[in-house]
């Protein structure tokens, strides 16, 4: 008899979500259907042939089997061991939210839909349902050793998963920057490439490849964009012209503002010689200030991962780190990169405005809260009685999907503002700046999202009832908190469907490409809007987290929403899969380096939900269940400790293990590499992006970095990754297992 009741009451609580967040999904995927096969090289810019009209999987619909079979060895072979890790841990999720979900549908809802309190809706099957004091309180509590022994052993078997996928990837390679050591804080009198390999050629002799100094490039970057511009410029004057009949005269522009204002000239004669003369200045702009940092590549694999693990001088200040991917490379603060001292500065000042932020931001987030009780506020103050008069039905919809998308958008306006606040610290790598956004952006979430809703709409929703009967606040808010459930599912769907399921789409990029695939006349201008943004690894990542942790924190308290955990982070896999595979590009490679931050976040949020059950158990006087489940919070923790400390080190590490270093040096020809370095250095593929765009067709696209051939080695015996769990840098011997253990030095 409960089921039903409660899963019509739940259905009117959420249909006003449910309906526009599925509507929108189904519009983005008949979208993406119809247009794909027309607008290839935006929807599969790295399919093969996506320029002449081929995509993925012809076909309706084909592109959802054909992405789902793809393995996880063949995008770690297209896309990187980043793009792996990431499917790895939504999978995971998805797994794990999956198994509990059958478990808490056949073992706890049955507890709490037959419970004493006879509510309906959700609340029906949740604890709100179960009385104080009543034995029913046992369920949850045994439950959440099940589901805490599900989860541990999820996150070690994919941990163990990770660490192999690991050493796999460093078997293949072949970049630059692997040959490659960042050097910054380098004393202004070695501004030269002769002084700064004068320097190092004693501890590193004949082992020096190319030097490349950073100089301050930012005059010719202005000055390379206004010649992009005006080449454009020109090229649209130039086909206006040539449609132009005899008796209209020449096109004129003016020749201020952008052709908005000052003296009429000719188009075409005035934009000829804009270029010409922009083309002269830079021939003769002189070399920019020294930047203190420099890039420096080595002859062979061995002496770059050593360089990059030891210091240079000890009288010194030279910092080394191992280079990354040039297009991670983040040059305005690589060419003014703050000494250690404004470094703490700047780190301190970004957290404490961080501290502010998350107390400000708290303000609005809880006034989603008090959207969800709209109409109660209105009966209960007077100065919201005009409340009562709007149409009940708006009100509805206002209760129902206006907190959901109050709060989806605050969270979205957010990541700007963190990314200025972390970017202005200094970091020089795009990939650090996108792990320090996903820790920073995860604690935003979980703040605003969780504990401010939380705290928000419980106490809104009890407030009354509380000053009425303050003596019953323990029983009123142990039914309010698994009420919240409610919202939460919410946005979770918001989330999923309407937001996770545009990256497919990306409509905005969408709408550019229409508009310049038919307006424009330049095919610079078409290409440009057809680029897809880096993937935002940081945020997808903070979103799941998030994700997983609510579910986590409710599957023993109202345990309906782990089938929407399970749709939400099956969409992700689906959607994100696609795009890593045919439209993003990989800017960096870290080897998983976020994969620690994903297990130690899933794992505290796991404590929070142990927590938070034995906080729940308490309001409800359930103090021997509570007892009872005393020891998982320190268990968990524990063994979150052991993986960091067995695992974590070692993952967090991006360098190459010197052992396999050697292998790749022993495997590789000296004359390939040696014309690899050469052409690398003659492309300047250490110089800022705007020194490599040719003055004389500034619109030509800059070729990628060139890969070295044949740079794949094969697993070596002396190389026991099961029998070496931690795989330190520098090795005495190769050959020695012996030599694996951390601290090993040459």
């Amino acid at each position: 008899r409960w089921l039903p009741t409660a899963t019509r009451s739940m259905g009117s609580d959420l249909v006003p979500v449910l309906v526009p967040a599925v509507l929108s999904a189904t519009v983005y995927f008949l979208i993406f259907e119809i247009l794909r096969g027309y607008f290839t090289q935006f929807f599969a810019p790295r399919y093969k042939d996506s320029d002449k009209g081929s995509y993925p999987n012809p076909g309706i619909f084909h592109w959802l089997p054909g992405t789902l079979s793809i393995s996880e060895d063949e995008v770690l072979k297209k896309s990187g061991m980043d793009a792996a890790v990431y499917l790895r841990f939504v999978r995971m999720c998805v797994t794990a939210t999956f198994i509990l979900t059958i478990l808490s549908l056949l073992l706890l809802v049955p507890v709490f839909g037959t419970g004493e309190n006879e509510l309906t809706g959700i609340e029906s099957i949740s604890l709100s349902n179960v009385n104080q004091k009543s034995d029913r309180l046992w369920a949850p509590a045994i439950l959440m050793w099940i589901f805490t022994g599900i989860v541990c052993w999820l996150v070690h078997v994919n941990y163990l998963q990770v660490q192999q996928m690991r050493f796999k990837a460093m078997r293949t390679g072949g970049k630059i920057a692997h040959y490659t050591v960042m050097i910054t804080q380098i004393p202004d009198h070695f501004d030269t490439e002769a002084k700064i390999r004068d320097f190092m050629e004693p501890q590193y002799p004949d082992s020096i490849s190319h030097v490349e100094p950073v100089h301050d490039l930012s005059v010719l970057d202005t000055k390379i964009k206004e010649l992009q511009s005006g080449e454009v410029a020109l090229m649209k004057v130039k086909t206006k012209s040539e449609t132009r009949s005899l008796e209209d005269g020449p096109l004129m522009t003016r020749n201020k503002c952008g052709g908005c204002c000052g003296d009429e000239v000719e188009a075409v004669k005035y934009y000829t010689e804009k270029v010409e003369n922009l083309k002269k200045e830079i021939g003769e702009l002189k070399e920019g200030k020294f930047c203190n940092a420099a890039f420096v590549t080595f002859k062979s694999l061995a002496v770059a991962v050593k360089a990059s693990s030891t210091n240079i001088h000890p009288h010194e200040t030279w910092v080394v780190t191992n280079a990354t991917n040039p297009k991670d490379v983040l040059w305005e603060n690589l060419c003014y990169a703050p000494d250690a001292r404004e470094r703490d500065a700047r780190q301190l000042s970004m957290n404490s405005t961080i501290a502010a932020l998350v107390v400000f931001w708290a303000v609005p987030m809880a006034f989603g809260g008090a959207l969800a009780n709209l109409q109660q506020l209105g009966e209960d103050y007077e100065f919201l009685s005009g409340i009562e008069s709007l149409p009940r039905r708006l009100v509805l919809i206002i209760q129902s999907f206006g907190p959901t998308v109050w709060r989806v958008v605050l969270m979205i306006l957010l990541q700007p503002i963190l990314r200025g606040l972390i970017y202005r610290t200094g970091v020089t790598e795009g990939n650090k700046l996108e792990r320090m956004f996903m820790s920073t952006y995860y604690v935003f979430l979980l703040v605003n999202i969780y504990f401010i809703t939380l705290v928000s709409s419980s106490i809104f929703q009890t407030i009354e009832d509380i000053i009425s009967k303050p003596l019953s606040i323990f029983e009123l808010l142990g039914g309010a908190v698994p009420r919240v459930a409610v919202e939460m599912i919410q946005y979770i769907l918001l989330q999923g469907f309407s937001v996770g399921t545009q990256t497919i789409v990306r409509l905005p990029g969408l709408v550019m490409t229409i508009f310049f695939s038919k307006m424009a006349s330049v095919e610079y201008e078409r290409q440009k809007a057809m680029q897809p943004p880096n993937f935002e690894y940081g945020a997808n990542l903070s979103f799941g987290m998030l994700v997983l942790t609510i579910c986590m924190c409710y599957m023993a308290v109202a345990p309906l929403i782990l089938p929407f955990g399970v749709v939400y982070f099956s969409m992700d896999f689906l959607v994100q899969k696609y795009n890593l595979l045919h439209v993003h590009t990989p800017d960096f490679q870290t080897y998983g380096a976020f994969w620690p931050r994903l297990a130690r976040s899933a794992l505290n949020g796991l404590v929070l939900a142990q927590v938070a059950l034995m906080g729940i158990l308490g309001l409800k006087f359930g103090y021997w269940q509570q007892l009872v489940l005393w020891p998982l919070p320190i268990g968990t923790y524990l063994f979150s400790s052991h993986l960091d400390a067995t695992l974590g080190d070692m993952i967090m590490e991006t360098r190459l293990p010197l052992a396999n270093a050697v292998d790749f040096d022993k495997a590789r020809s000296a004359a390939k590499v040696k014309n690899f370095l050469d052409e690398c250095h003659d492309r300047k593929i250490w110089v800022q992006p705007c020194a490599s765009i040719d003055v004389q067709d500034s619109l030509k696209p800059v070729p990628p970095p060139p890969h070295l051939e044949g740079a794949d080695i094969e697993e070596k015996s002396g190389f026991d990754t099961k029998a070496n769990a931690r795989t330190p840098l520098l090795v005495a011997d190769a050959k020695d297992p012996k030599a694996y253990n951390k601290g090993s030095e040459i």
